[in-house]
């Protein structure tokens, strides 16, 4: 299946309604733009933390287990310290 689309003076562009219904895609989800030699595709991103590998340019390898485990504590020590 394809659909044409026209990009607006902004540079955004409507996903046809069937196309979002399909995909499940609605306001806020986010999508990943992936470019090829010749053109590009659109998949839906999915969701958490393991996403966002290489959405920060960085020195060294990371490692999201820990980055995750050192935010959830942040998180548990935030909740304990409330009024």
């Amino acid at each position: 299946m394809s659909d044409i689309v026209k990009v607006s003076s902004k540079g955004q562009i409507t996903l046809p309604a069937g196309l979002r219904k399909r995909l499940k895609i609605k306001p806020g989800t986010r999508l990943r733009l992936i470019e090829t030699e010749k053109d590009f595709r659109v998949i839906v991103a999915p969701q958490g933390i393991a996403n966002l590998l290489g959405a920060v340019g960085v020195d060294g390898p990371q490692d999201f287990k820990k980055a995750r485990e050192v935010a959830m504590e942040d998180r548990v020590s935030a909740r304990r310290t409330r009024p």
